[in-house]
């Protein structure tokens, strides 16, 4: 049986870089509760995030958010008189 190697943890550091956002911005998101970001882990006095969780949860916020593109560019269908 071959043995899975876990890829190590990733910083805000990191995650602001994948996001394209300030380690100012993620931790004042983060500070208030903010829906905005995917899970993290706390560990001690240390916030990690896991790189799978994180694309997993990018790739469901880009669906979202072309359905909700989507809906709002959608040609307005008429009511027949």
């Amino acid at each position: 049986m071959q043995e899975v190697t876990p890829k190590p943890l990733r910083d805000t550091a990191w995650l602001a870089n994948r996001l394209k956002l300030s380690v100012t911005t993620i931790e004042r998101f983060r500070a208030k509760g903010s829906k905005l970001l995917p899970p993290a882990i706390r560990l001690g006095h240390s916030i990690r995030y896991d790189e799978d969780v994180v694309e997993a949860w990018l790739k469901r916020e880009i669906a979202a958010s072309n359905i909700d593109s989507a809906a709002m560019t959608a040609e307005p269908t008429t009511q027949p008189e």
